[in-house]
């Protein structure tokens, strides 16, 4: 088989990889090499946060491409690809053809079920922050226009890039003003994180983790970077919005109150995230009952082990659970891959959220709260990387998740 021949289906794949891989890079080179080693060649492929290099043969390529969440239909579509690759039942030129056919299908959800599907992601989030009516009500209505701004914002490279920020002084607006006109109990806080939930980067905090635990010390060190700007970026817009307002910054605090909504609310609000999660990152129907399911169980593991020994130790035994799981799932012919059911499983523990907390508690003038969010955030994310690291290793391979395993 002539080199161009391979280098026509590794190119568009590394390109592919490189744009999905926040969950890490060693399986994005593990995977080239595995593909170039079936068609009987020696590949080698080396991947940062943003970069990629192949060399197939002495020809050399380079990749530069954002990192972000790809449309989970394509990775479960592609994870099939590899799998018959694996199997030698197709020819690179054919795997090519299905490739191609593969990244040129429009995103499944339309445009007005992706805002339904944001608005369904922060209130089921919501819930899990504060179980009240008025969280409900505030969520639904933050994450419509949330949904709106990034559902018409992606198209417009320059409008996507400021839509996190935009969003996060929209959304923090409408709840100071909630809060300054009496309707709210408590603190604009926890009503204003869940619309941005979206946006805070738990992956690539997490999978900053990961590499810098592997010595993947390049890539880990880009995404600690980028996850603290993002956090950052996001408090600001909460910053700016008291200033347009002429609100004090004070009023930005973060308080418990009362949950008023019973235990069962609470579950349904995970069933009602994981339809979010589905109509926003265009997940498959055939796959969300996977989905929901891994959901539900770290949600419950992690309640447990939070209840019995607190956020750290609870948090590392949902990750344990929780990786466990999915690849066991994944090894079955004709099921999803582990990163489409996993994905949902993993906004459960993202520590992001305390970060964020902790920054805009920060920026109104409680200095130590907003240091015991931040702090929380990093030990959540110690947790996290341990607890994927475990569940790897309780079913027997060194692989986490990546879409092509």
């Amino acid at each position: 088989m002539h080199r161009d021949e391979l280098l026509e289906l590794l190119g568009p794949l590394t390109e592919w990889l490189l744009r999905s891989s926040f969950e890490g890079t060693m399986r994005c080179e593990a995977t080239v090499r595995r593909i170039a080693d079936r068609y009987g060649h020696r590949a080698e492929a080396t991947f940062l946060a943003d970069a990629a290099l192949l060399t197939v043969g002495g020809q050399t390529l380079s990749y530069s491409r954002e990192p972000g969440v790809p449309p989970l239909d394509q990775v479960s579509r592609v994870h099939g690809l590899i799998a018959d690759i694996d199997r030698g039942e197709l020819s690179p030129s054919q795997a090519k053809s299905r490739l191609d056919e593969i990244l040129a299908r429009p995103v499944r959800w339309s445009r007005p079920w992706r805002i339904v599907g944001l608005v369904s992601f922060s209130v089921g989030f919501g819930v899990s922050v504060q179980a009240t009516w008025q969280q409900v009500a505030v969520s639904a209505f933050t994450g419509l226009l949330v949904g709106i701004l990034v559902i018409f914002g992606a198209p417009h490279r320059r409008l996507a890039f400021v839509t996190p920020f935009l969003a996060s002084v929209v959304v923090s607006a409408v709840v100071l003003v909630l809060y300054e006109q009496g309707l709210v109990d408590g603190g604009p806080i926890q009503l204003l994180v869940p619309a941005l939930f979206y946006f805070i980067p738990g992956d690539a905090i997490s999978a900053a983790a990961l590499e810098l635990s592997t010595n993947r010390l390049t890539a880990g060190a880009a995404r600690l970077v980028y996850s603290v700007t993002v956090l950052l970026v996001l408090a600001f817009g909460a910053l700016l919005a008291t200033v347009v307002l002429r609100v004090p910054q004070r009023d930005l605090f973060d308080v418990d109150v009362p949950g008023n909504l019973g235990p069962l609310w609470t579950w349904l609000g995970w069933v009602l995230f994981a339809v979010g999660v589905m109509l926003v990152f265009s997940m498959a129907p055939r796959d969300f009952p996977w989905a929901l399911g891994l959901i539900l169980l770290t949600a419950a593991v992690t309640e447990i082990g939070v209840r019995a020994f607190g956020d750290p130790v609870g948090t590392f035994v949902g990750a344990t659970v929780m990786t466990a799981s999915a690849l066991l799932v994944s090894r079955r012919a004709g099921r999803p891959p582990a990163y489409v059911i996993y994905l949902g499983a993993f906004y459960v523990l993202t520590p992001g959220s305390h970060g964020l907390r902790g920054l805009e508690s920060w920026i109104g003038g409680h200095p130590i709260q907003g240091v015991t969010g931040v702090a929380d955030m990093v030990g959540l994310m110690v947790a996290i990387t341990v607890g994927m690291l475990m569940g790897a290793a309780m079913v027997g391979t060194g692989r986490l998740v990546n879409s092509g395993q």
